[in-house]
């Protein structure tokens, strides 16, 4: 640690964002800098939470002195690998600083504490892109729902207590035959030099879809080329809603709904195929939603409701899948008629969107 010069950011106004991109829903996220502000790394990944207490497992004290040591290493190398160095930098943003994004952060303005409504954090930004996107009427593409995917979607376990360390890799994934094994230390991942978990992350997250990327490992002091294949759609293996702060989705895209997918022993039950639309209402927030007149239990939605259709679709859905169907295929201001199953009865209504 003393080898470093360390700042710590507590807030977001004024940043510049375009240096910055990070996962925004993070805890803590740590930069390795050059004065020139050449990249070397992050550390710092949050993968699906499915309680509390995991809300930390995918960052440890170990790791993250490995990730330093990588640090200082790309540093002693520095100025002669900056072009190695160069894609951990991402494309310019359209807007610099969060307060310039058109659908800006939900903060009341600068203040002296950054506490409470006076602070625009890191995951209001996140946030922010994606609305800014969204409330323009451009296509929104999945990287900015289903944002920093996990190597393990691949079949690509990391050490957690390692550097860009393989634990672990799943018989007949797409890591599995791209020539990837266990134990293995990525020495590099489409040309970019990876020191953490994160690092693998901000690769896979700025990837296209189909595509491959190539790496190098060091297996047993040898180094072995290896590849990664992304196909089309494969982020979506995650629920972005246990990844993502989605109170606004709540609020405006689905209208106060709460949701979750209905499971094949009660899909069963009710009659429906294994490969049936089911998406149960678990409650309802009408004072949540954006508009009380608009809410979905103003439009005839009730909880415990299943949705067996939305706009003429009746297959199998997951509710981020379900949510973006709304955002990625319906235009603004649009009613989308949904099908409900409730007590055994067919109800229809149609949901609007704002």
């Amino acid at each position: 640690m003393d080898q470093f010069v360390t700042v710590r950011q507590v807030q977001m106004w004024g940043v510049d964002t375009n240096l910055f991109q990070f996962q925004g829903m993070l805890t803590w996220a740590v930069f390795f800098l050059n004065a020139d502000k050449t990249i070397y790394g992050r550390y710092g990944s949050r993968g699906a939470r499915m309680s509390r207490k995991d809300n930390d497992k995918d960052v440890t004290l170990e790791g993250f002195k490995k990730a330093m040591e990588g640090a200082l290493e790309l540093h002693k190398g520095f100025p002669a690998n900056k072009d190695a160095l160069a894609g951990k930098t991402g494309k310019p943003r359209p807007w610099k600083t969060p307060e310039s994004f058109p659908f800006k952060p939900n903060a009341s303005g600068p203040a002296e504490k950054t506490q409470g409504k006076g602070c625009i954090h890191c995951h209001d930004v996140q946030d922010s892109e994606f609305k800014s996107a969204w409330k323009a009427g451009q296509p929104v593409p999945d990287k900015l729902l289903w944002t920093y995917p996990m190597p393990d979607e691949l079949g690509l376990v990391l050490d957690t207590t390692e550097r860009a360390t393989v634990a672990r890799v799943v018989s007949g994934s797409p890591a599995d035959k791209g020539g990837f094994r266990t134990g293995d230390k990525i020495v590099t991942l489409e040309g970019q030099p990876p020191i953490s978990l994160a690092d693998v992350q901000w690769v896979l997250h700025n990837a296209d879809e189909p595509s491959t990327l190539k790496g190098q490992v060091d297996r047993g002091g040898k180094k072995v080329d290896v590849t990664l294949t992304l196909a089309a759609g494969w982020r979506r293996k995650t629920e972005y809603t246990l990844t993502q702060s989605l109170g606004w989705v709540t609020r405006n895209v689905v209208a106060g709904m709460r949701m979750q997918v209905v499971d094949p022993v009660e899909k069963s039950k009710l009659g429906l195929p294994g490969n049936a639309l089911a998406i149960k209402v678990v409650d309802l927030a009408p004072d949540f939603a954006r508009d009380r007149n608009t809410s979905a239990k103003t439009v005839g939605i009730q909880k415990n409701d299943i949705i067996v259709e939305v706009d003429g679709v009746k297959s199998a859905m997951s509710e981020s899948e379900f949510i973006t169907y709304l955002i990625q295929k319906k235009g603004k201001g649009q009613k989308v008629p949904l099908t409900l199953a409730r007590g055994g009865q067919i109800q229809k209504v149609q949901l609007d969107l704002p």
